[in-house]
């Protein structure tokens, strides 16, 4: 997958389940979830950004249901759920429960988590899981990062999130769909460092702070959630594995509104980006500045650079910044934080927002792209046109999905795209 705007070929989603219906509200802040979801409802919007994926992709697949697939083979099934023990340490009983499960079984639980019955006494807190749930895998985007060499394993900096990459790494290594040779199968698996970094404190990486803006440039967040430390061990592995030329590493605040760069930054076409404009366009004092690393040579060079778009400027990507929120700052700020620059490209200028975001889509309106609702498409009533001479901006009707401060590209992980 050599870029973030190529047409959308393959995709991997996740519909959240019960374990959605079952997340505490001890919960919310270690997952990011902004309220409890209505399960029911977060289902049926689902559905629908699911059926828009479906009009430009030859396949959207299920996370929950590959993972099952995958679990059919026995070695990789044994080899599964030992990590996943060694990972959480849950009771004895539970981990042969799950050797007792079948594929699909196991696979659910794995989602959903292992409900206990409340104890007759209790002398702390009650917690009603053996086994917790990860609604979080909604947000297929962050465990795993496909590119056009291989795939990065990733580590989430919350606790709650470890058993993601665990689920994403077994399915992408070991289901027939994906199965390659080594080499080109996962070329850093940052996963294996995590008994490392939990002694140390640091977060990781995670998949929302990298684009794959070309087949020899990726720019990477260092944020809250992605230690510059990982990255560095990440830029090491591409030097030697494939051909990235430049990492444009974005050093972003640690606050939770900017988490990962794709809260912040999106590519949209082959020359646009969507932005929120105070930490991007030029003479802002909260513009974001940028380590530029060069892998070109046989020693890696680091170079100061004042912005993500100057950078990618000199290496021949000269991007338009179109702003989240518009002109308008207070609605820039409240519109980033509904999502409002976290675009997901299903093929140049063609892209999918959260339809709440108003006034990014009165903005994108003004550069050209057909603002049309999700609802208008799947009832036939308007039509794609896929010939690369429109652009669109899809709005999709999701409430209660956004109470996760996840948008529309963190819900997918594309497989395949096409070649730019």
């Amino acid at each position: 997958m050599p870029s973030e705007v190529g047409r959308l070929r393959k995709v991997m989603v996740h519909r959240p389940g019960r374990e959605l219906d079952r997340m505490l509200p001890s919960l919310m802040d270690e997952l990011l979830f902004d309220d409890i979801a209505h399960g029911p409802a977060a289902r049926r919007e689902h559905d629908t950004f699911r059926a828009v994926l479906g009009l430009v992709a030859d396949e959207v697949l299920e996370i929950q249901d590959l993972l099952a697939e995958t679990l059919l083979d026995g070695e990789v099934r044994n080899d599964f759920v030992r990590s996943l023990a060694f990972q959480e340490k849950p009771p004895r009983d539970i981990v042969d429960a799950l050797d007792a499960m079948d594929a699909a079984e196991l696979a659910r639980v794995c989602v959903e988590g292992i409900e206990q019955g409340r104890p007759e006494t209790h002398h702390r807190p009650w917690n009603p899981f053996a086994l917790a749930p990860v609604p979080n895998l909604l947000f297929v985007r962050d465990p795993l990062v496909v590119t056009s060499h291989g795939a990065i394993v990733c580590s989430m900096a919350k606790r709650a999130r470890r058993r993601e990459p665990l689920i994403m790494k077994s399915v992408y290594t070991h289901h027939p769909r994906f199965r390659l040779k080594d080499r080109e199968r996962v070329y850093f698996d940052d996963l294996s460092l995590e008994w490392l970094r939990r002694r140390i404190r640091i977060p990781g990486l995670e998949g929302g702070d990298v684009l794959v803006l070309s087949d020899r440039i990726l720019a990477i967040g260092a944020s809250e959630r992605t230690n510059e430390v990982a990255v560095d061990l990440l830029t090491e592995a591409l030097v030697s594995q494939t051909d990235i030329e430049f990492v444009m590493l974005v050093l972003m605040p640690k606050t939770r509104s900017a988490m990962h760069l794709d809260t912040i930054f999106t590519q949209i076409s082959e020359h646009e980006c969507l932005v929120y404009p105070p930490m991007f366009l030029p003479e802002s004092p909260e513009l974001l500045p940028v380590i530029k690393k060069d892998l070109r040579g046989q020693h890696i060079r680091s170079e100061f650079k004042p912005s993500l778009l100057e950078a990618l400027r000199e290496e021949g990507m000269d991007l338009e910044p179109v702003c989240c929120g518009g002109d308008d700052p207070v609605a820039q700020q409240r519109e980033q934080w509904t999502d409002g620059a976290n675009a997901f490209c299903l093929a140049p200028g063609i892209i999918v927002l959260y339809e709440r975001n108003e006034r990014t889509a009165e903005e994108l309106s003004k550069r050209g792209y057909e603002v049309v609702h999700a609802a208008e498409l799947l009832d036939g009533t308007r039509k794609l046109d896929l010939d690369g001479t429109h652009k669109y901006c899809i709005l999709v009707l999701c409430p209660e999905l956004s109470r996760a401060r996840g948008g529309p590209r963190c819900m997918t992980m594309p497989i395949v795209r096409d070649g730019m």
